[in-house]
């Protein structure tokens, strides 16, 4: 009874988010390398198991029917003739049903908004943590820094050189791996920090916590300038922008005022403390983002792959590839001895959604996606509220939303722990949001 009373907990949310940062910490520790398969699967495997245990019959999120059918089409591909192995096939499902997992699981407990802002509180915190450390790892070369992943080892040491540049002091250094073992990992963190730091910016009364916010702010841009990752700048641009026209939408002036300040300020700030520290390798890498007009700088980059999946690999694989073939699923399960059927490479999110399911996957997750942003914006519209400011952090969670549209032109984003986030918080704020809605039912 007491167990089960555990289960139908809200506390699961924010203790789920610190076992995701415990099992990413714990892939930093050299004594856990050989158990690496299990700690990265560890937090996938946690996402099924709750979709498992906890009790209830969850909310109808309005993304749910089109990410479940666009899974559908994809568990049909386990008999498609690329699906090799089956153990990298059945892999394959479990990772996505894992990321999509919180859509339900979540969505059956009673959380509160005092539990939302939980969760988003620590996550800012532990992406603080990265941004700094990741800043560290430039300031004192070799001190503070993990082992790099071995996947990325493994590529060889001239990839493993493009990712290192030379400080202003003239020593080599790989980009901010932060609180990950992938160089230029603590872009991730720095994206949280100044994006969440935001929305506890303008929704905090408390000088303590605006403090703690506008900190986190400049220390997550001077990292994110540190870590040269552009797509994850523009990402966060594209965040920052959103989160600009929806407080001028609704009129809240002020706010705007502050954000446009302080962002603004932090951002000039970072960046002089960046090519101070980082040398002419940073100003240079980030003027090659103004060299050129967006969409060339984004066609010379990530464009080529994004142009190959429709005009190459959709034809090829109009009902997918099979499963197990790429990514996680394909490097720690899969089967690659038949020459018919090589691994494949998926560098952003619509390649990857062709070798699952082809058009139809293609179709399908993307409108799961606009469903939510869809129903996030109309909250952020709001302009009464029931006193727990849901209008602000639908604000914030509209601009990562069209963020995380934005980086799938750029990365993998929902095959990776970043996607898992990105259901488990929309799913918090719906069931916040409609646990509120019922202890004020005349609110509707």
């Amino acid at each position: 009874m007491h167990s089960a009373g555990f289960l139908s907990s809200s506390k699961l949310v924010p203790i789920f988010i610190g076992l995701l940062i415990t099992c990413q910490l714990a892939l930093l520790v050299e004594a856990i390398a050989p158990l690496r398969v299990v700690v990265r699967t560890m937090a996938f495997g946690l996402s099924l198991a709750l979709l498992v245990l906890v009790p209830g019959r969850g909310l109808k999120h309005p993304a749910l029917p089109f990410v479940l059918a666009a899974l559908g089409v994809t568990a049909l591909n386990f008999f498609n003739p690329g699906t090799i192995s089956p153990l990298g096939g059945a892999a394959q499902l479990g990772i996505q049903l894992s990321i999509i997992a919180p859509l339900v699981w979540v969505t059956r407990l009673s959380i509160d908004a005092r539990t939302f802002r939980l969760t988003l509180a620590l996550l800012f915190f532990f992406n603080v943590a990265s941004a700094a450390t990741g800043v560290l790892q430039v300031y004192f070369p070799g001190r503070f820094q993990p082992v790099v992943s071995s996947a990325v080892q493994s590529q060889g040491e001239s990839y493993l050189r493009s990712f290192e540049f030379e400080t202003a002091s003239g020593e080599r250094v790989y980009r901010p791996m932060g609180l990950t073992d992938i160089p230029g990992g603590a872009s991730t963190g720095a994206f949280y920090t100044v994006l969440l730091g935001s929305g506890f910016l303008l929704s905090s009364r408390r000088g303590l916590t605006r403090g703690l916010s506008i900190g986190g702010i400049l220390l997550g841009l001077l990292c994110l300038y540190l870590c040269q990752v552009r797509a994850m700048a523009l990402m966060l641009g594209v965040c920052l922008v959103a989160m600009a026209f929806m407080l001028a939408l609704t009129g809240r002036v002020a706010r705007l005022a502050k954000l446009i300040a302080v962002v603004g300020v932090s951002a000039v700030f970072a960046f002089g403390w960046a090519v101070a520290v980082g040398g002419d390798a940073v100003q240079s890498r980030w003027d090659s983002l103004f060299a050129a007009r967006p969409e060339e700088v984004y066609r010379s980059n990530r464009g080529y792959f994004l142009e190959g999946t429709f005009e190459l690999l959709l034809p090829e694989y109009p009902l997918g590839a099979g499963l197990g073939r790429y990514g996680m699923a394909n490097a720690y399960f899969g089967d690659n001895s038949d020459p018919e059927h090589p691994p494949l490479w998926a560098e952003i999110q619509w390649t990857a959604w062709v070798y699952d399911g082809g058009a139809l996957v293609m179709l399908l997750y993307p409108l799961g996606l606009l469903a939510t942003m869809a129903w996030v914006f109309r909250l952020a519209r709001r302009r009464e509220d029931l006193g727990d400011e849901f209008w602000l952090w639908g604000s914030v969670i509209f601009a990562y939303n069209l963020g995380a549209l934005a980086l799938t032109f750029s990365y993998a984003f929902f095959m990776s722990q970043m996607g898992m986030e990105f259901w488990l918080l929309n799913a918090a704020l719906f069931g916040a949001w409609t646990h509120a809605k019922t202890v004020h039912p005349h609110h509707r």
